[in-house]
């Protein structure tokens, strides 16, 4: 007899459902790395978020970081990151008609919103469009000095050389590594000549961190110990009002091929319902539902439905200055421009190339069944009856609902309780919505026949269906479920730049306007004092930093800038 496989996503503990959460996880700063810190509109916008305790020492609750770009009053861009011992990296794309001026760059973690705004990192970023005119953006004749700083602070940096001819090798030579070095990034690109005030670099960071070490912690939000929590408002659909009595079951699951589903967990008191995920890369669609246990299969029982609430934080309006674009920049901007467009036609493939996720379900089913292998019958209540076994649809209070007998034969047949039933990824509540369902569109049936647990919601199997669209063509779901846009972590995405090692590719004839020559957010030291980096500079001629900015285990930091020229 095989044993019993239980797939379960995380219980919360019982400060959750108390909802008194404000001694759950330390006090958690961040600290987001950028490549560069002014941008065209529709370039790449590369980050590295490390997080810290209030001192600066390392910590590893939350394993979702959050990042955002925003104008005075408006959210941009966004992505979620995921956090592996403290430390992620995201990778931001600028839309293209982005209008000129400062932004906010904003870092932090769900725990960090229990203290507020003031416990956010911020920075500001400057970007430029050179797609438009805007008439609005003032002009300035005055010529601006970028102020700059070369220099490491406790390690040696330096390069080969000064000044490097395009499409030439070079090497950054990183000397005084600490041995207790927990982290440590590095980016290459073009100095620009345009001021970026209220920009926080590392050493100012960490000395501010003493002044925001006991803000006032309100308690409210959990951390994301796991992965992604996604949060809903649960709401009675007969009055409209929050739900705030216990014992509502939910469910969600993603749209797709791939089993990921994740029952709910009620935090009663603020109306709330709380899935904990883990690791959901990408963008998509999920499905939302209620259930009454003693009806699951009928799609009756429940007058209740989840609103899926924006995971991000709410921020204050804030003035940001304006920025005073300079006549003496407009051959460096042009320059900048052709680069952009030319690296994104040429490149679109390797630019940015996001690395898989390993799958979240990973049992195999006991039977599938690939149905263009069958006779194809009228509905999926005919096709099941004729040839997947193990299973069956039984008439319940005038509802065809389906079963299946476990492997263990424990749910006898008089002790049968309905399995989770998924089409595309989505759970069905209403099982005769699956008996009616044309069986032409069906690619595949997968049958499990063992226990599952989803958020401590038990069922007995799981009847997957996969579409040949793979999105759940003609299904017409029922209250209480809902199907909403979501966007996950952003998958790991991998910085490209060509090799120029041998002759033949320096000679190529395909243009090369990198303006970020290298982005590494994590640098291999292999535990070593010292270590080279290889890099490469592109056809643009002009001044280049390198900037390198790594943490310690034991709380301090480590910071250097260095500039070369490429004629």
């Amino acid at each position: 007899m095989r044993s019993l496989r239980y797939t379960i996503v995380m219980m919360a503990c019982g400060a959750l459902l108390a909802g008194h959460l404000s001694a759950i996880g330390p006090r958690e700063r961040v600290y987001a790395q950028t490549d560069k810190p002014v941008y065209l509109a529709g370039e790449l916008l590369w980050t590295k978020l490390v997080v810290t305790d209030a001192a600066g020492l390392p910590v590893s609750l939350s394993k979702v970081g959050y990042v955002e770009l925003l104008d005075a009053t408006t959210a941009q861009v966004q992505a979620r990151v995921n956090l592996v011992e403290g430390v992620g990296e995201a990778c931001l794309e600028l839309p293209a008609m982005l209008p000129t001026g400062y932004y906010r760059l904003v870092a932090y973690t769900r725990q960090a919103r229990n203290e507020g705004e003031a416990a956010y990192f911020h920075t500001t970023i400057g970007v430029v469009n050179t797609f438009r005119k805007d008439g609005s953006v003032p002009t300035d004749t005055t010529l601006w000095a970028t102020a700059t700083s070369d220099g490491a602070d406790g390690i040696t940096l330096r390069l080969d050389k000064n000044t490097f001819g395009r499409r030439e090798q070079g090497e950054v030579l990183l000397e005084g590594l600490p041995a207790d070095l927990r982290t440590l990034s590095l980016s290459i690109a073009g100095r620009s000549a345009l001021p970026v005030p209220g920009r926080t670099d590392l050493s100012a960071w960490h000395s501010g961190l003493s002044a925001r070490a006991d803000l006032p912690l309100n308690g409210t939000f959990l951390p994301e110990y796991e992965g992604p929590i996604i949060e809903g408002k649960l709401i009675d659909t007969r009055t409209g009002e929050a739900v705030t009595t216990p014992g509502v079951q939910t469910l969600l699951g993603f749209v797709g091929e791939e089993t990921r589903v994740f029952g709910g967990q009620q935090q009663a008191d603020h109306g709330l319902v709380l899935f904990l995920t883990k690791r959901i890369d990408g963008s998509g669609e999920v499905a939302v539902t209620t259930y009454d246990p003693l009806a699951l299969g009928t799609g009756t029982g429940s007058p209740y439905r989840v609103d899926i609430e924006s995971p991000f934080a709410l921020h204050p309006e804030t003035e940001m200055p304006r920025i005073k674009l300079n006549s003496a920049w407009r051959d460096e901007l042009e320059r900048r421009h052709v680069g952009l467009q030319v690296t994104r036609a040429l490149n679109a493939r390797q630019l940015g190339h996001a690395e898989r996720a390993l799958p979240h379900f990973r049992w195999a089913p006991d039977k599938s069944y690939l149905l263009d292998e069958y006779k194809r019958f009228p509905t999926m209540g005919e096709t099941v009856f004729e040839f997947v076994e193990s299973v069956s649809f039984r008439k319940r209070d005038g509802k065809q609902t389906l079963f299946i007998l476990l492997n263990d034969l424990s749910n006898g047949a008089l002790q049968m309780n309905p399995p989770l039933v998924l089409l595309d990824g989505i759970p069905i509540v209403d099982h005769q919505l699956v008996y009616d369902y044309d069986p032409a569109l069906v690619k595949r049936i997968d049958v499990y026949r063992d226990r599952y647990s989803f958020g401590g919601q038990s069922f007995e199997g799981i009847f997957s269906i996969t579409t040949k669209q793979g999105h759940y063509p003609s299904l017409r779901l029922t209250e209480p479920s809902q199907l909403f846009d979501y966007e996950g972590t952003q998958p790991r995405r991998l910085f490209w730049a060509p090799d120029y090692a041998d002759e033949a590719a320096r000679a190529g004839r395909l243009p090369d306007y990198r303006h970020t020559l290298l982005w590494l957010p994590e640098v291999p030291t292999d535990g070593g004092s010292s270590v080279r980096v290889p890099f490469s500079t592109s056809d643009l001629r002009g001044t280049y930093e390198v900037v390198v900015e790594g943490f310690t285990r034991s709380g301090q930091v480590v910071y250097g800038r260095v500039a070369f020229r490429v004629e």
